[in-house]
């Protein structure tokens, strides 16, 4: 299995991101960063046949943080998942969860998280609410966001990681639910190194 990641949000974190004439005006501030994907990682687990658990990656993530620990009521994350990332070490399998069964990657490419709401919490943790969108369907979630560290390669870099849980049934994905041949709850942990983009 490569390794990558969740998110593990994801698994962010944090309003939505400037566009248009408003991002022209305004350069990327001290508290803005984009996400380093070759060093950040999305990984996922599942139980299979109600004994073990099974565990993949996705291998590609790109997004963009902006946040001021001081005032995370004004921060923003949007992260971009692309679903043909997929591994589960078969290549047969990548091709059937991306898939009608589960993640229609051909409507859908790729999976989501837009931040609609930031919460400070005890230390270095965040609640970051937001929209997950993955298969076609949309779901506000909520993540606890650890920062995680800071230092200096290339510059100065900042590192994010979420672990949360959803149902894969609440975005219409219930293949193998009926006798329990896959679980129904997904375990998600991104974990995101971030540095700032170039002014």
């Amino acid at each position: 299995m490569k390794t990558i990641l969740l998110l593990p949000a994801a698994l962010a974190l944090f309003a939505l991101p400037k566009t248009g004439h408003e991002a022209a005006a305004m350069p990327p501030g001290e508290h803005d960063w984009v996400v380093d994907a070759v060093h950040s990682s999305v990984v996922f687990k599942i139980k299979h046949a109600n004994a073990s658990w099974f565990l993949g990656t996705f291998d590609k993530i790109s997004g963009q943080v902006s946040l001021d620990p001081a005032t995370p009521e004004a921060g923003s994350v949007t992260i971009t998942i692309p679903v043909d990332s997929i591994d589960t070490n078969d290549k047969k399998r990548d091709e059937h969860v991306m898939g009608p069964d589960f993640l229609k990657s051909k409507e859908n490419p790729t999976i989501t998280f837009t931040s609609t709401k930031i919460v400070k919490k005890a230390g270095n943790q965040f609640d970051v609410t937001g929209d997950l969108a993955m298969a076609g369907k949309k779901k506000s979630t909520t993540l606890t966001v650890e920062r995680t560290g800071e230092g200096e390669m290339m510059g100065k870099v900042v590192g994010w990681m979420t672990t949360f849980t959803i149902k894969r049934s609440d975005f219409g994905m219930t293949y193998g639910l009926d006798k329990s041949a896959l679980g129904d709850e997904i375990t998600l942990t991104i974990a995101l190194e971030t540095n700032q983009p170039k002014k």
